[in-house]
């Protein structure tokens, strides 16, 4: 799956850069990305975005300092400032993606006010689907976070062809703060949506008998609304192979011995069974 990212404000600027850090790790390159932000500082920090992909709108009105956490304004300047940022988008080029991916945290001022408005204009451009991906703030945030959160969250559900919500505080540890988590629960977000947004994609090894493709997961969130990832890890079983090393004559001698754990058709499906239990169950 193809994606095109679209980072909105602080949060969202962050997330995006690292999609695209695990997208140069990946041996198939699948993500697009930009960033778009009202505080050239957030801009400047970024790592794996591109300069030119970097775009500093409400120059003129808040002078490159960000608008805090005033949605109305950051929504203003979004609307106003509209063709810049599909313009860059355009140059970034459209025609092989799959869907765009407005990620945006839902507790401040630029990304909550600005990407409802994104997503509005992206569907009435472009033929593929407009996702969003928000992030909530947690209670001791503060109320006007939260505040932030529900309005924003409202409209960008009806905006946005389907949404998807990471909550910050159901992730964070007891007595740890949110910001010396953010890190960890970006990584926590990028690993998930990064193993969704890969489907279809061909690697060196080709392709399985059975797999999701591109297709499958768009007519899944055809539907609209709110939708909830699973996500669950398990051991790959393969052949392991044990060296012992030995000298004769002066040379190295290395004797291999191979392993292999052997699973029978009940032992496979209840493996299944168990990881998708744990995808369902699990935060």
């Amino acid at each position: 799956m193809r994606v095109f990212f679209i980072g909105f404000g602080q949060a969202g600027g962050k997330i995006v850069d690292m999609f695209m850090e695990q997208d140069k790790r990946a041996p198939v390159r699948s993500f697009r990305g930009i960033a778009v932000n009202t505080a050239r500082t957030d801009l400047m920090g970024l790592k794996n975005i591109e300069l030119r992909d970097r775009i500093l709108i409400g120059q003129t009105v808040v002078k490159g300092h960000g608008v805090g956490t005033d949605n109305v304004t950051g929504a203003k300047i979004t609307a106003d400032e509209i063709d810049s940022i599909i313009n860059t988008i355009d140059t970034r080029g459209t025609h092989d993606i799959d869907a765009f991916v407005v990620c945006a945290g839902l507790g401040g001022g630029t990304g909550s006010g600005g990407s409802p408005v994104l997503c509005r204009h992206l569907k009435r451009i472009y033929r593929e689907p407009v996702y969003a991906l928000g992030i909530l703030p947690a209670p001791e945030e503060g109320r006007l976070y939260s505040y932030n959160a529900a309005r924003s969250l409202s409209t960008l559900v009806n905006e946005a062809d389907n949404t998807f919500i990471f909550d910050n505080s159901a992730w964070k540890n007891e007595g740890e703060s949110v910001r010396t988590a953010y890190e960890r629960l970006n990584d926590e977000i990028v690993r998930r949506f990064g193993v969704l947004f890969r489907a279809g994609e061909v690697g060196k090894s080709g392709v399985g008998e059975m797999v999701v493709d591109s297709s499958e997961i768009i007519n899944t969130l055809r539907g609209g609304g709110v939708t909830s990832v699973g996500y669950a890890i398990s051991e790959k079983v393969t052949k392991s192979v044990q060296q012992k090393k030995g000298f004769l004559g002066g040379f190295s001698v290395k004797k291999k011995e191979a392993t292999e754990e052997v699973l029978t058709g009940e032992d496979k499906s209840a493996k299944v069974i168990g990881l998708v239990r744990r995808a369902m169950l699990g935060r």
